[in-house]
């Protein structure tokens, strides 16, 4: 199972990308432009970053965004944002490589949380927890997207991505 860090900005980004990298993580980064010192050939970059379709190997595209359009201009991995199990399934159909639907356990701006019916072959995003990871994976999901649970842990980067690695790692068990 997947482990997928969402950047959220802040000091010292570079060096917790790095960190979440060398954890096993994967990273997709969506400041407004590429931090300096961020790894753009080993990272997710969104595709509203200047030079995100020059220098990335894989691109995360917005909800808003036609994943058909950006298929047939980057033939790097594509991941798409979904608000529904039936959009997700859309952009799958569409060409998207990966599809990161949310909210899963937690309403956000203004959408109340999906749940986990419908995560088969999705990643979850919105909630998730360390506890929650063996839920998602239960329900078929490839991975869980996560932001303040990596980048805000009191024990640092490294020690959140361990542990939910551990879990996805127990719930495959």
């Amino acid at each position: 199972m997947r482990i997928i860090a969402i950047t959220s900005g802040g000091p010292g980004l570079a060096e917790k990308v790095h960190a979440a990298l060398a954890a096993g993580a994967e990273v997709l980064v969506r400041e407004g432009a590429i931090p300096e010192g961020i790894p753009f050939d080993k990272v997710l970059l969104h595709a509203r970053m200047p030079g995100a379709l020059e220098h990335a190997w894989a691109i995360h595209l917005s909800s808003d965004m036609d994943v058909a359009h950006w298929r047939r201009a980057f033939d790097g991995r594509l991941s798409a944002s979904a608000h529904s199990v039936e959009e997700a399934h859309r952009k799958l159909h569409q060409g998207a490589d990966d599809v990161i639907l949310s909210p899963i356990f937690e309403a956000r701006h203004g959408r109340e949380a999906i749940g986990t019916s419908g995560l088969h072959g999705l990643i979850a995003l919105g909630g998730v927890t360390p506890p929650r990871v063996p839920t998602c994976r239960e329900a078929g999901a490839v991975g869980v997207a996560v932001l303040g649970g990596i980048w805000q842990a009191r024990d640092g980067v490294t020690a959140a991505v361990t542990r939910y690695r551990q879990k996805a790692q127990m719930s495959a068990s």
